[in-house]
C-alpha cells in the first residue's frame, strides 16, 4: 500500500510538471506573438518614402496652368485617373517631394571639345550637388557614337564627380541609342519616382535606333524624360537639332524638351528641370480589372480646370 501511495504521489508531480511546462511554453509563445506580428508589418521609411506593393500602378504627375506655371496645391480629390476609360480609386497619394532616381545622359561627341565640355561638366555637377537631394540616386551615362554607363545607381557624389571629370569628348553622336540604352537602367533602380535628363549637342548621326522605335519603347514608362538640346544657329543644317523630333520623344516620355543656343544656358535649363522634379505629385491605384499581359491606357486628369497634366500614358500588366 505504501509503495502504491508513493507511485501515485510521484505521478501527480509528473503531471504537475507537464502542466507547468505547457503553461510556460504558452506564455513564451504569447510574449513572442506581438514581436512576430510587428516584424511582418512594413516599417515606415519616413515621410519622403513612397513605396507601393506589387500589382499597384504608380505614376508621378506634373500639373501646369495655362501660363506654364506649376500647380502645387491640389489634393487627391482633384484628380481623376482612368485605365482603359474606367475610373480607378487612388490607394496612395502625396504632394510632398519624394526621392527620385535620375539618369543623367551627357553628350561627349567631338563638338563638345574644349570649353563647351568644361561648361557642361560644371553644370551637371551643380545639378547633382545642389538641385538634387542627398537621398536621390543618380546614374551617369555618356555617349558619342558609343553609349557608356559611366556610373550605375549611386548616392555617392564624390564618385559621380570623378566620373564627370573623366569624360573626354570625341567621335559622332548616337542620341537615340543613348536614351534607348538608358531606359534599361531603370529596371534596377531602388526608388519609385524616376527621370532621365539628356544634355545633347547637335543632331543624331550614329544611332541604330530610330525615333519611332524610341517612342514605342517609352509608351508605357513611368519615367519622365527631360531633353535639353544645344542648337548652334551657325552650324551646318545637317548637324543642327531637330526640335520637333526631340519634343515628340520627350512628350512620349512624360516630360518635355528645351532647345537652348549655348552651353552657358545649361544651368538655367537644369534648374527648370529641378523645379519640376521638386513639385510633382505621386499617386497609385490598384487596377479594377485583372492583369492579362497587355498594354492598358492610363489617363490622369484634373476636371474643370484649364491645366496641362503629364503622367504615365500606359502600363503593361
Amino acid at each position: 500500500m505504501a509503495l502504491r501511495a508513493d507511485v501515485n504521489h510521484m505521478n501527480r508531480f509528473r503531471r504537475a510538471d507537464v502542466v507547468r511546462g505547457a503553461l510556460v511554453a504558452l506564455g513564451l509563445a504569447c510574449a513572442m506573438l506581438p514581436a512576430s506580428l510587428a516584424a511582418e508589418r512594413p516599417t515606415a521609411r519616413g515621410r519622403a518614402a513612397f513605396q507601393t506593393g506589387s500589382g499597384m500602378v504608380t505614376t508621378a504627375v506634373t500639373v501646369r496652368d495655362a501660363n506654364g506655371r506649376l500647380v502645387t496645391n491640389l489634393t487627391e480629390h482633384d484628380f481623376v485617373v482612368t485605365e482603359d476609360g474606367r475610373p480607378q480609386a487612388l490607394t496612395r497619394f502625396t504632394s510632398e517631394r519624394t526621392p527620385v532616381s535620375v539618369a543623367l545622359v551627357i553628350d561627349i561627341s567631338q563638338s563638345l571639345r574644349g570649353e563647351p565640355m568644361e561648361v557642361t561638366r560644371s553644370a551637371a555637377r551643380r545639378f547633382i550637388d545642389t538641385a538634387l537631394r542627398p537621398d536621390d540616386e543618380v546614374a551617369l551615362v555618356s555617349f558619342n557614337h558609343v553609349v557608356t554607363v559611366v556610373a550605375s545607381w549611386t548616392t555617392d557624389r564624390a564618385r559621380l564627380g570623378a566620373s564627370l571629370d573623366a569624360l573626354a569628348p570625341s567621335g559622332s553622336t548616337a542620341l537615340y541609342d543613348a536614351v534607348f540604352k538608358t531606359m534599361s537602367l531603370f529596371t534596377t533602380r531602388s526608388l519609385q519616382r524616376a527621370a532621365i535628363v539628356v544634355l545633347s549637342d547637335g543632331a543624331d548621326s550614329a544611332s541604330d535606333h530610330t525615333p519611332t522605335e524610341l517612342k514605342k519603347e517609352l509608351a508605357d514608362t513611368d519615367v519622365f524624360l527631360y531633353w535639353i538640346a544645344v542648337d548652334h544657329t551657325d552650324a551646318r543644317p545637317s548637324t543642327r537639332v531637330s526640335p520637333n523630333t526631340i519634343a515628340e520623344i520627350a512628350a512620349q516620355g512624360n516630360g518635355y524638351s528645351e532647345v537652348i543656343h549655348s552651353t552657358s544656358e545649361l544651368d538655367a535649363a537644369l534648374m527648370r528641370v529641378s523645379d519640376e522634379l521638386n513639385h510633382q505629385y505621386m499617386m497609385s491605384y490598384e487596377p479594377a480589372t485583372p492583369a492579362n499581359g497587355r498594354m492598358h491606357t492610363v489617363r490622369v486628369r484634373v476636371p474643370n480646370q484649364n491645366y496641362v497634366v503629364r503622367a504615365r500614358r500606359g502600363v503593361l500588366r
